[in-house]
């Protein structure tokens, strides 16, 4: 995998990773929030309905201490009255007022009074059990005024005073109870002021307790037997509140609010919603910084690379490769186009050396191939003339052994600087093939220009006057002295064949006597 991929791959990667970390993290937050929050309304809730049904219960209480300071009901223990009876407490005011019965007691806890405005009060009150009987016909001070009777079919709010008459002393006779079914009809009306299902249960069988508890308050929080838990079950938030039997303390009922758990759903809904805006931010923003790394390093990178791949591959020190910017890479890519200076210095120098006489200074014999190859090449092309001369200096040998081999160096230098003088265009190429031996090549030159060229190193040559004693007998001078062999190109020539014509020319000067120009 490139530099390029990985990159975007760690970039995207990264990027995603930390961002739907950070949302976590936030929603694990959020998630607690919305779940106080839900729990403190499920609580706010649950304390206005028992504000509401203890709104219901002092109602009836403040309507049962009004009745019991009427004389009327006094004086109705010891002398009936049925008109009063039916003037003020008929059945239909009863069902007007919301109570299903009114229960007057005397002292010894027998009824002398009984109003129901829909039930059958008798056998109900037949059946309730003598703990709850007695509770309802003495009352005690510290007891509580209200509380709830069991039936087979349903519950009875019961609530019960003493007669008193105010400026009597002889003390209150008789008890006063009123009685309200906890039916259907009442948790109806009940949850339409409060707005939550509601219903009332024995405690045993209360749905709670195989629920999750939330969270559970001591009774000293709310009016009741308590403590009153709130507990989730699924999609629901339900609490439950027991309260006593009237005159069975120990038996209890519970009363169960169902609370929607909205706010949960709606935080899960927006947090589902939030995780792919975040997730679509991520990729957006993963996309970008990985556009950026590419743009400002990878691809800066990867062109560096294939410049310098192209400058290797074409063996192109002098080129650079491209800066841009002022930071880090571009320090790197000033450092990688010094290299390559250096490095094109030193393989100049390199090709210098290789292709140059250390002695003479001038091309050597594998500087003079390439050129004649590329000469040849050039005339075929364009046609132009081509001259090819050969030069050995005559009887070299006799003067380096008579005069030894550092003057013999210096008199090919001088040969070399007279060769050089004949050399005057930048086509013109002189070389030392080797030992003794010369060459000059002359591009656009016809042959008497070429032998004009050669007879022009002979003078110059001549007027060096490098002394040679050590000629043979006959010598016709005591100077050193040339042979030249001097060949035009020809259409069939090549390298080798141009080369071995001008070779043979220059052994007929030699063999005619040397100092001499012959052409092939």
């Amino acid at each position: 995998m490139g530099l390029r991929r990985q990159m975007i791959g760690y970039v995207i990667a990264l990027s995603a990773g930390c961002i739907l970390l950070g949302v976590w993290a936030i929603q694990q937050g959020q998630d607690q929030a919305y779940q106080d929050v839900e729990l403190e309304e499920a609580r706010d809730d649950f304390q206005h309905l028992v504000a509401v049904l203890d709104g219901e219960i002092q109602h009836r209480e403040f309507m049962l201490h009004e009745w019991r300071l009427w004389p009327d009901l006094r004086r109705h223990l010891t002398r009936s009255d049925p008109e009063f009876i039916q003037r003020n407490f008929s059945p239909a005011y009863l069902a007007q007022v919301g109570l299903d019965g009114l229960l007057l007691l005397d002292d010894q806890g027998r009824v002398a009074l009984q109003v129901w405005a829909a039930v059958d009060g008798e056998s109900w009150l037949a059946s309730l059990p003598a703990g709850t009987r007695h509770w309802l016909g003495a009352p005690a001070a510290d007891s509580p005024a209200c509380g709830l009777a069991g039936s087979p079919d349903y519950l009875v709010l019961l609530c019960r005073r003493r007669l008193e008459e105010p400026g009597m002393n002889d003390g209150a006779r008789g008890v006063l109870v009123m009685a309200e079914r906890l039916d259907s009809r009442f948790l109806r009306q009940l949850q339409r002021r409060v707005g939550l299902p509601v219903r009332v249960v024995p405690a045993t069988q209360a749905l709670p307790l195989a629920g999750d508890l939330v969270q559970a308050l001591s009774s000293a929080e709310l009016p009741g037997a308590g403590p009153w838990s709130l507990r989730r079950l699924d999609e629901r938030l339900l609490m439950h509140w027991p309260l006593p039997l009237a005159g069975e303390p120990l038996q209890l009922v519970a009363l169960e609010v169902q609370h929607g758990r909205g706010i949960v759903q709606r935080g899960e809904r927006e947090a589902r919603d939030r995780r792919l805006v975040m997730a679509a931010l991520a990729l957006v923003l993963g996309v970008a910084l990985a556009w950026l790394l590419d743009r400002q390093v990878i691809s800066r990178v990867v062109r560096m690379r294939r410049e310098l791949a192209a400058i290797r591959e074409q063996r192109q020190w002098h080129a650079a490769v491209t800066l841009q910017g002022a930071d880090e890479i571009n320090e790197l890519g000033a450092g990688i186009n010094h290299l390559l200076s250096v490095i094109d210095r030193q393989v100049y120098e390199l090709e210098k050396l290789s292709q140059t006489d250390a002695l003479t200074g001038l091309p050597n014999r594998r500087c003079f191939s390439q050129r004649l190859s590329l000469a040849l090449r050039q005339q075929h092309r364009n046609g132009a003339s081509l001259c090819l001369i050969l030069i050995d200096v005559d009887h070299f040998k006799r003067y380096n052994d008579h005069y030894g081999h550092a003057a013999g160096d210096r008199a090919l230098q001088e040969v070399a600087r007279c060769l050089q003088e004949v050399a005057r265009r930048p086509s013109d190429l002189p070389a030392r093939l080797g030992g003794e031996e010369f060459a000059l090549l002359l591009q656009d030159t016809d042959a008497p220009g070429a032998l004009h060229q050669a007879e022009e190193f002979r003078a110059l040559l001549a007027r060096a006057g490098i002394v040679h004693e050590a000629q043979p007998e006959g010598a016709a001078t005591a100077f050193v002295t040339a042979s030249i062999g001097l060949a035009m190109f020809s259409t069939p020539d090549s390298p080798d064949t141009l080369y071995q014509r001008a070779d043979a020319a220059l052994y007929r000067a030699k063999a005619a006597g040397r100092d001499r120009i012959e052409c092939a």
